[in-house]
């Protein structure tokens, strides 16, 4: 079970997700191809799941992958722009 929530992981997961393709989500995250590879493997070890299959078209997430997607984007998503939101505020005090 997954207690402690490294939210990098879950930047590259995206990425891979939605690129289809560990490269496309390199060059997307500015990063290298090992990071990627490295982040996707660490996320897969915490949640002790496999969430990628290869394929001729690529990478295609299993569907529990899709579910993780699907229920944890807009929660990152929404606490990335809290984040951000009270980061700004520090400069307007």
């Amino acid at each position: 079970m997954l207690t402690e929530v490294n939210l990098n992981l879950y930047k590259y997961f995206f990425a891979v997700i939605e690129e289809r393709s560990v490269s496309k989500a390199a060059e997307k995250l500015c990063v290298s191809q090992p990071t990627v590879s490295y982040n996707i493997h660490e996320l897969q070890r915490a949640l002790q799941e496999e969430l990628f299959v290869m394929e001729r078209s690529g990478l295609v997430p299993l569907p529990r992958a899709v579910y993780l997607y699907q229920s944890v984007k807009p929660v990152y998503n929404q606490l990335i722009q809290a984040i951000q939101a009270f980061d700004e505020s520090k400069f307007n005090r």
